[in-house]
């Protein structure tokens, strides 16, 4: 929780998860959305969105950077649905980039732009 740009999720006094944004580059005006909720009880129940978005006011209103990018897991299904609601598009696939076990796996990277986010937050 040193990290300048990381926050804890919590919901009545637990621990859920964190949200921060990593690589920030004032210069191309961007940083990287990392998340993690790991209360399993607790998904399904908007909170993902709630704190991404909480995060995305941040980077956009206060910061005021132009991108905000990730990387997920291409089988991570619910959280590919809870990026796009938040306004995250595809911007592309980086094959076999994680190994799970023995596992190969893909990671989709996706993005949300400045005016995006404004065209969202109307």
């Amino acid at each position: 929780m040193a990290h300048p740009l990381c926050w804890a999720v919590e919901v009545e006094g637990r621990l859920l998860g964190e949200a921060r944004l990593d690589g920030l580059n004032l210069q191309d005006s961007r940083a990287r959305l990392a998340t993690g909720l790991y209360d399993v009880s607790q998904l399904g129940k908007g909170l993902g969105r709630e704190m991404i978005r909480l995060v995305l006011s941040h980077a956009f209103e206060t910061i005021g950077l132009h991108r905000v990018d990730l990387r997920v897991l291409a089988f991570n299904e619910r959280a590919i649905r809870c990026y796009r609601a938040c306004g995250f598009v595809e911007e592309g696939r980086e094959r076999e980039s994680a190994r799970i076990g023995d596992v190969w796996h893909d990671d989709i990277i996706m993005g949300i732009l400045s005016e995006e986010y404004q065209a969202m937050s109307k």
